[in-house]
């Protein structure tokens, strides 16, 4: 390989680590608990900053590379009864990809949430799910086994940084009593309504999580 593109590898390593990708979930809950959902790949800060480079084109992801995915995703949610208003967009060119959708009731958003729950075509057999008891909502998420490095191979942990994550719960509901583990990185506001966690994709993944909401 060259040197020179040895050397603009690099640089887009080290760009993508600056800036890498955002990975958006986000839930808002009427007062019935309807509500809607949204899943956002967001890479726009790369695509920027990379506009113009040399050999950029080449490490760019476009819109063909979500193409099959999304629309597996598509069919999925639309065959789901009580899921509606399925929104698909493919903008990667341009370094943003996201669907959404309405869902009536909680046993419709679980269903669906074994589509969209992480960018996989296949169903989740372990995906994240709520339960709703009158008018307390828990959220549980499973850890997810992390792959392992082979003695001698190559780690590659340096790369967990370049997905950030971000996982939104709002309510139209006052909130008068919630219950989130100490570990979690969150951010509240909106009156205590909003909830949200941060950090990056693998670690979020690595540990159970298990939030108790209670709605007024």
């Amino acid at each position: 390989m060259k040197k020179k593109t040895l050397n603009f590898l690099f640089i887009t390593i080290a760009t993508f680590l600056m800036f890498g990708c955002v990975i958006k979930q986000e839930v808002y809950f009427k007062k019935d608990f309807s509500g809607s959902y949204k899943y956002t790949y967001d890479f726009t800060e790369y695509v920027s900053y990379m506009a113009g480079e040399e050999e950029s084109d080449s490490l760019m992801m476009k819109n063909e590379d979500f193409e099959e995915y999304l629309q597996t995703v598509k069919v999925a949610l639309k065959e789901i009864d009580g899921i509606s208003d399925v929104k698909i967009v493919n903008d990667a060119d341009n370094g943003l990809v996201y669907f959404s959708y309405n869902f009536t009731n909680i046993t419709a958003l679980n269903s669906a949430l074994k589509y969209s729950s992480y960018m996989d075509p296949e169903p989740l057999t372990d995906a994240p799910y709520f339960e709703q008891k009158k008018k307390t909502l828990t959220f549980i998420r499973h850890a997810q086994p992390q792959e392992e490095t082979e003695e001698g191979g190559e780690d590659t942990s340096y790369m967990n940084d370049m997905f950030k994550w971000s996982f939104a719960i709002e309510f139209e509901a006052d909130v008068k009593k919630y219950d989130i583990q100490k570990d979690t990185a969150i951010t509240i506001s909106n009156n205590n309504k909003k909830f949200v966690e941060g950090g990056n994709i693998f670690d979020v993944t690595a540990k159970e999580s298990k939030w108790v909401f209670k709605t007024k």
